[in-house]
């Protein structure tokens, strides 16, 4: 990053036995001469004048600079240490930015910065630990924006939590439980908006005393929102809302961006592409556009804001996610996952590595294929070199980006109403070899939540609770999932072990999770079955307000674990603490943006 320019330097000779002092200001900006008598008295404390806490001067901007089209706006701020942070800001048409650190009213911080990116990194000098406030302004446009930060204490690699729950509205603070419609949810012809398997499960949950679950999750494909470019399927989804309008349930959607083969929305060499030339599909003829195609992410921000926009009409919308997998969870996505056979890693469609050439072209370095190490039935990226290493770095770039350019379109969409949630398959365990998923702090740093859905059955349900870890120690509203595998059961109506349903819950809850899904597929009379535990749940936690447990948060560094396929998150874990990912040696220099 730049250092700072310093401009105006106004210098208080000595007066009355005081020292000389030194007054500096952002280059470009002037104090007015209010705040200068002000700061001036205060600091020769003159006779007769009260104590004056001196703050943040006011600016006065180059009168020739317009309005900022947008912001900058300060949506979140991460990764925080006595000389750096990261943040996440939204902003239009903003191209250069100042930043000011004041504690307690006085500056004592300041700088400039060129944007590349809507994330950010911000430098300065060595800083106690405290409570901050940051101020943003555009230097190429008028527009500012502040927000507190805390700078933790370390001690032994424990750092003191924020205690800073996300923001959320009134009606979004409470225990949740929905029902995720797996799969097929979205028919936008259909009577209700919902395809028939899931309406008779839905109201499997009204009670005697009332619904057991408080909102659905829906499931709908690209292909089935936006049939053809720029017609979206509005009515359908008003179907699903009166459908949950009339029984009081919220809503929310997980975007899943797959189109039909053959429809033009994907050009030539945008298809999500694995090493050995297979294209990403499901279905056989549903194709995925390049995560890494600034085509398919312009025509995916369109989509997803018009989304947002319909959905935003429904006063119990709640949050908006995306998948890539073909699970449903956003990660890299992984050929043939789900339907056995050789698995591919993917990336290698012809935009993608041309990205990837230019990635390493900005650190003066070669171009070169990576190389995959393949076994029967798998495929892992080779990181044990540094051309691996650099493409799981643009690997993660990319699902960056492309998450970002997500969030945005559900937030301006929505206005900021409406949640981005990041969902994710495991926490860093070894099949992030696959995935390349797991760095949380850069992929994760705009969403709103993120919702893990770690566990394969019922042996390893910590694992719901190891996510949860990850999920508030990084400072987001915390979800996760059970499907009938993690409640003793060995398929679709086969019977679930009640009780754990309910102890595993409660665990939950009490862990801080805010919001616990039901996946894939429960039968009606499983679901009626469940009416005394959810109940009991009711009672205590489902619909009541949510309290965030006090715990202390443990920085884990995500390398060098990411490198060399171990697990990450769950070494660091004691069962009463929280998680925070950092990735500051993962980029090994300067993040190439």
């Amino acid at each position: 990053m730049k250092k700072m320019l310093w401009g105006l330097l106004l210098l208080l000779g000595p007066v009355a036995g005081h020292s000389q002092t030194t007054l500096t200001f952002p280059k470009g900006k002037i104090a007015s001469q209010d705040w200068v008598k002000t700061y001036v008295d205060s600091v020769l404390n003159r006779p007769g004048l009260p104590p004056t806490i001196p703050v943040t001067p006011p600016v006065i901007t180059d009168p020739d600079l317009l309005p900022c089209e947008a912001g900058p706006e300060i949506r979140s701020i991460f990764e925080i240490s006595q000389t750096t942070a990261r943040i996440q800001f939204h902003g239009k048409n903003v191209f250069g930015l100042n930043f000011q650190i004041s504690k307690a009213g006085q500056l004592v911080r300041s700088g400039q910065i060129k944007p590349s990116s809507s994330v950010i990194q911000v430098q300065y000098s060595r800083l106690e630990p405290g409570i901050y406030t940051l101020t943003l302004s555009g230097s190429t446009c008028t527009g500012s924006d502040q927000k507190d930060f805390l700078i933790p204490a370390k001690e032994t690699g424990v750092v003191i939590p924020d205690r800073v729950v996300p923001p959320v509205s009134a009606e979004r603070g409470t225990y949740e439980l929905f029902m995720n419609l797996t799969g097929f949810g979205y028919e936008p012809s259909a009577q209700n908006g919902l395809h028939h398997d899931w309406p008779e499960r839905i109201d499997a949950f009204q009670y005697e005393w009332g619904y057991g679950i408080t909102g659905i999750r829906l499931n709908i494909r690209w292909n089935e929102w936006e049939p053809t470019q720029g017609n979206f399927t509005r009515q359908g989804l008003q179907k699903v809302i009166a459908y949950c309008r009339a029984r009081g349930l919220k809503l929310s959607v997980l975007f899943w961006p797959w189109r039909k083969e053959g429809d033009n929305f994907i050009p030539e060499g945008h298809y999500v592409t694995g090493h050995r030339g297979k294209q990403h599909e499901f279905e056989t003829d549903k194709r995925m556009g390049s995560l890494a195609s600034g085509l398919m992410n312009a025509k995916i921000y369109t989509a997803v804001r018009e989304l947002s926009a319909e959905l935003n009409t429904y006063e119990g919308a709640y949050y908006l996610s995306i998948g890539t997998a073909s699970a449903e969870e956003f990660t890299n996505p992984v050929v043939g996952e789900g339907y056995g056979g050789a698995k591919e890693i993917t990336g290698f469609e012809p935009v993608f590595q041309e990205g990837f050439r230019k990635f390493r072209q900005a650190k003066n370095l070669p171009y070169a294929r990576p190389y995959i190490v393949e076994w029967e039935n798998g495929a892992a990226l080779d990181m044990g070199t540094d051309l691996g290493k650099d493409f799981a770095r643009f690997i993660s770039l990319t699902l960056t980006r492309y998450f970002e350019n997500f969030t945005k379109a559900v937030k301006d969409g929505s206005s900021g109403k409406i949640l981005s949630v990041y969902s994710y398959p495991d926490a860093g365990s070894p099949q992030n070899a696959w995935y390349l998923h797991a760095n949380f702090a850069s992929q994760a740093a705009s969403a709103d939540g993120m919702f893990g859905t770690d566990g394969n059955d019922r042996w390893d349900n910590s694992r719901k609770l190891l996510v949860n870890a990850v999920n508030l120690g990084m400072g987001k509203i915390s979800m996760n999932e059970f499907d009938p595998f993690d409640l003793s059961s060995d398929g679709y109506c086969t019977g679930i072990n009640l009780g754990q349903l309910e102890r595993e819950f409660e665990k939950s809850y009490v862990a801080g999770v805010q919001v616990i899904h039901l996946s894939m597929s429960f039968c009606p009379a499983e679901i009626r079955g469940m009416e005394p535990h959810l109940r009991y749940l009711s009672e205590k936690y489902i619909g009541k307000p949510y309290v965030r447990p006090d715990r202390p948060v443990t920085e884990v560094s995500i390398t060098p674990a990411y490198w060399q396929g171990k697990d990450i998150f769950a070494p660091a874990w004691t069962g009463t603490n929280y998680l925070r990912p950092v990735d500051d040696e993962f980029w090994g220099e300067a993040r190439k943006d």
